[in-house]
């Protein structure tokens, strides 16, 4: 269907159900808006509320000339108040949808960040099992983005400022961020280290068999965007190296 016939048929359809108004209608509806007033402006305000309405119902034109003048106006153009009508829809409408889309796009980002998360420190589980060596997961927050790193455990003398920006780091999205251990709960409660690695890096060491290394790395790295008050963690529940996800306050259970 054209635009014209778009057009035309709603109009038709419009001057249908206008032309059927019910007289009846027509009064109570007055009744409604004036119903307030004293008898005598009541009725006054009434007759020419009924009168104005019937008036303009009359003088309504038949259908058949509804086509002729949307031809008429097609070769004219659009009309200012059109325009202006159509943008208005199109700002309420951007209005409605804009915070919805942020609050998904939000959501969607959490939601991969949570999946690399726990893909990290599974490869580093993995890993440590494979080479009979200790692996770890290591995760930092940069001034612009927020960082997970898979590497070997490495030994003390190793630890040097240079050793932990040379390990291969992977970016979150951007606006993901690791909620800090001094933030509200529910917040990251891994290992952090911050005597030498600058920012301060939380940590999660794997044994050779595969198992959390000691008690002190269980616990959970939490994420969050900026500007949504949303969280999602993973957390290492067992010294069997158990892991889950949870959001919100779930993340503290």
């Amino acid at each position: 269907m054209g635009f014209l016939d778009s057009r035309y048929a709603i109009a038709s359809l419009l001057h249908r159900l206008i032309k059927q108004l019910p007289r009846q209608l027509i009064r109570q509806l007055s009744g409604q808006l004036f119903g307030s007033l004293s008898h005598k402006l009541f009725v006054k305000f009434r007759n020419l509320f009924i009168k104005s309405c019937l008036n303009f119902i009359n003088k309504l034109p038949p259908r058949s000339n509804l086509k002729l003048k949307f031809k008429h106006r097609q070769q004219q153009g659009f009309t200012l108040l059109e325009v202006l009508v159509v943008l208005v829809v199109i700002g309420i409408l951007a209005a409605i949808a804009a915070p919805n889309w942020l609050s998904l796009s939000n959501n969607q980002k959490l939601i991969s960040a949570q999946t690399l998360a726990i893909s990290s420190l599974r490869q580093a589980q993995s890993n440590s099992k494979r080479d009979q060596i200790s692996w770890q997961t290591s995760f930092r927050n940069m001034s612009d983005r927020s960082q997970y790193a898979i590497h070997r455990t490495p030994v003390l003398s190793e630890t040097t400022a240079d050793y932990w920006n040379n390990l291969p780091w992977v970016n979150f999205d951007s606006g993901v961020r690791i909620v800090e251990n001094t933030e509200s709960q529910p917040r990251t409660t891994f290992t952090k280290l911050s005597a030498i690695p600058n920012p301060a890096v939380y940590r999660v060491q794997f044994t050779p068999k595969g198992l959390p290394n000691g008690l002190g790395e269980m616990g959970r790295i939490t994420l969050a965007v900026d500007s949504s008050p949303r969280r999602r963690c993973v957390i290492i529940s067992t010294i069997l190296g158990t892991m889950r996800t949870a959001e919100n306050s779930d993340c503290n259970q």
